[in-house]
C-alpha cells in the first residue's frame, strides 16, 4: 500500500480436501483363575502396560503401512495423485545417500509453492526418515563439517553443504531398500497425521472380572485414523 492508500482485498484461496477417518482396534486377553494364582514369576504384573504399548506400536505401524501404499509413493490424496507424485514436483531423481543428493532434495522441498501457487513456500527440511542400515551414513553427513564423499586429503576437502540440515534423523527397520524420505517441521507443515476419535489419543484399557468363566478379561480399544493431509512438507527419493 502507498502513503495514504486504501489496502486492498485479498481473496482466500480455494482449500483442498483432505480427510481422515477414524477406525476402531483392539483386542481382549482372558486371564483365568488358575494362571493368576500360578503366576510366581509375575509374568502378568505389567501386562497392562504391555497392552497400552502393543497398541502404541500398532498406530506406528499403520503410518510405516500408509507411507509404504502406492509402491513407496504414499496414500492417495484428494486430487487423485499419490502423496510423491511428480506433479507434486516432490520426486526427485534416484540418487544414492550423499551430501550432494540430500541438498538437491533440500532445492525441491524448497521450491514448493503454496495452494494458489503465488509464493514460494521455502519449506526446509527437518526430518530425515530412511532404512536402518543408512542410519550411520545419514549421521555422518548430517554431523561432518566437509563432504564425507571428497577426497582424504585435507586440500580437496569441500565444506558439507548439508551439515546440521536434519534436527532428527530416523532409521527404522520398517523401511526396507534404499527409499528415503525428507520432511519439514511438522508443526509448520504436517505431511501424514494420526486423528484420534474425540481427541483421545491414548488407548483405552478394560477390565471386566469374569461370572459364567473363573477368571478376568482384559480389553484394549483404540480409536484412530491416518491419512495425508498435504504433499508439500515432504520429499523422496528412491536411491540406488
Amino acid at each position: 500500500k502507498t502513503e495514504l492508500g486504501e489496502f486492498k482485498n485479498k481473496t482466500i484461496p480455494d482449500g483442498e480436501k483432505a480427510s481422515i477417518t477414524a477406525a476402531t482396534k483392539g483386542n481382549i486377553i482372558n486371564l483365568s483363575r488358575e494362571a493368576i494364582i500360578n503366576d510366581d514369576l509375575n509374568a502378568f504384573v505389567g501386562l497392562a502396560a504391555m497392552l497400552g504399548r502393543a497398541a502404541k506400536r500398532t498406530v506406528e505401524a499403520d503410518v510405516y503401512a500408509t507411507l509404504a501404499l502406492n509402491s513407496g509413493a504414499g496414500p492417495t490424496m484428494g486430487d487423485g495423485y499419490a502423496l510423491f507424485h511428480a506433479n507434486h514436483g516432490n520426486i526427485t531423481t534416484g540418487a544414492a545417500l550423499s551430501a550432494a543428493a540430500i541438498d538437491l532434495d533440500r532445492v525441491a522441498m524448497a521450491s514448493q509453492k503454496d495452494v494458489s501457487s503465488n509464493d514460494y513456500l521455502d519449506l526446509r527440511p527437518s526430518v530425515l526418515l530412511l532404512p536402518v542400515g543408512l542410519g550411520g551414513q545419514a549421521k555422518i553427513i548430517n554431523q561432518s563439517q566437509y563432504d564425507p564423499d571428497t577426497a582424504a586429503n585435507k586440500s580437496q576437502m569441500k565444506p558439507n553443504v548439508v551439515v546440521g540440515l536434519f534436527n532428527d534423523i530416523v532409521d527404522t527397520p520398517r523401511i526396507t531398500g534404499t527409499r528415503r524420505y525428507l520432511f519439514a517441521d511438522p508443526q509448520v507443515a504436517p505431511v501424514l497425521e494420526v486423528a484420534y476419535l474425540e481427541g483421545q489419543a491414548e488407548p483405552v484399557l478394560e477390565t471386566q472380572t469374569g461370572w459364567r468363566v473363573d477368571g478376568s478379561e482384559m480389553r484394549v480399544r483404540y480409536d484412530y485414523g491416518v491419512a495425508g493431509v498435504d504433499f508439500r512438507g515432504a520429499v523422496t527419493n528412491a536411491g540406488v
